[in-house]
């Protein structure tokens, strides 16, 4: 004390008064960052298999990517409709997307086509596989462990959230990895890291007839009644063990083995190294979808599909649902109003035009009382 006295009475008095309130301050403010550290000391001594872990973890599903390190959607740059429609949808749901921008086969230089591509493969279908090739080398070129990817015509059930929040439950306590998860995975990865490809929205998929008992299934009231359910998803769903009486109530986890369309689908770093090693540096044998469905086939890619998919393609008719359509080749379609999904219950797309519509003018009346006079029309 003496010592602290006599440097005090060298420094003046009224810095004397200063340092004890600024040392005061310091310790405040490292205490509330301590508090407020996402690494507390209570995290790392968590009992990460504890039901309130878990259910946490499963709780960023109801973050802005779903739980997943970054949300991706590929469209094509001309393709302003359709990302007008993304960037509305995701706002609607509390999502935030980012473009990975489509390729157009034709552009691409011969040098960069990957070996065993067949002659018969439409520059379109070379510039698609360019596109995700894209995806899985943005996820690499980041410092994120996992990344969704989605098509810019994806369409959900308004309940979105929750199905991915029973997903990573489901996921935690999974039945169909071959691994138990590592404490890094408990800590940081709702739906695990074993997986190379997380298939959330196929048009078509089936499991391995050697492992169709390797399944996890669960009530989930977000399931698609039949009649909203493809065929080949019923018929996917009866070859995994569930009766006529489970369809529309219960979901199902399966090892991926076949799988078509790239509606949605997240990939793990693992899984982006053996996308880009298997579909580009070793070749590229069919379209993106069918050459995926091949390497799982081939037990050269590990991945997981769910079914019924929580993510549909969404249809109006005519060449605006292709980009390997013309215009004037078709029908010009429905429009965006009278456009369908499938394989899920209700619609994002549906939901967000409802839950935006106004008739302002009505709204006045019933404020005021006020009755219409006006029959002029423009």
């Amino acid at each position: 004390m003496s010592t602290l006295r006599t440097i005090l009475s060298r420094i003046g008095p009224l810095r004397a008064t200063l340092i004890p309130g600024l040392l005061l301050t310091l310790i405040i403010v490292l205490v509330v960052q301590q508090s407020q550290s996402p690494h507390s000391a209570d995290d790392d001594n968590a009992d990460l298999s504890s039901a309130a872990h878990k259910a946490a973890l499963a709780k960023r599903a109801h973050n802005s990517s779903l739980g997943f390190g970054e949300i991706v959607y590929i469209s094509m740059p001309e393709r302003t409709d359709r990302q007008d429609a993304m960037n509305l949808l995701a706002d609607s749901f509390g999502l935030q997307l980012k473009l990975v921008p489509g390729v157009r086969g034709t552009d691409m230089s011969p040098k960069a086509i990957p070996d065993e591509v067949p002659e018969k493969m439409r520059p379109s279908e070379l510039g698609c596989w360019r596109a995700h090739a894209d995806a899985w080398r943005y996820l690499l070129e980041s410092d994120l462990e996992t990344l969704l990817i989605f098509e810019d015509d994806v369409d959900w059930n308004p309940n979105l959230k929750q199905t991915f929040e029973t997903l990573s439950l489901q996921m935690q306590d999974s039945k169909v990895r071959l691994t138990h998860p590592s404490d890094y995975e408990r800590k940081i990865a709702p739906y695990g890291l074993d997986w190379d490809v997380l298939y959330v929205g196929s048009c078509k998929d089936g499991g391995n007839p050697d492992f169709n008992g390797v399944v996890q299934v669960w009530d989930d009231p977000d399931v698609p009644r039949a009649e909203q359910t493809s065929k080949s998803t019923l018929e996917a769903l009866h070859n995994f063990g569930l009766s006529d009486a489970d369809i529309g109530k219960k979901r199902v986890l399966a090892p991926a083995y076949w799988t078509l369309c790239t509606t949605a689908y997240a990939v793990t770093r693992q899984g982006a190294k053996r996308l880009l090693l298997t579909m580009s540096y070793l070749g590229l044998r069919a379209a993106v979808d069918n050459d995926m469905s091949r390497i799982f086939r081939e037990g050269k890619l590990r991945g997981y599909t769910l079914s019924p998919p929580a993510f549909s393609q969404f249809r109006v008719g005519g060449a605006k649902d292709s980009d390997r359509v013309d215009i004037g080749q078709t029908v010009e379609g429905k429009g965006n109003t009278q456009g369908r999904s499938y394989n899920i219950k209700g619609s994002a797309r549906q939901w967000m035009v409802d839950s935006l519509k106004l008739d302002n003018w009505e709204e006045y009346r019933r404020a005021t009382g006020a009755k219409s006079t006006s029959t002029e029309t423009w």
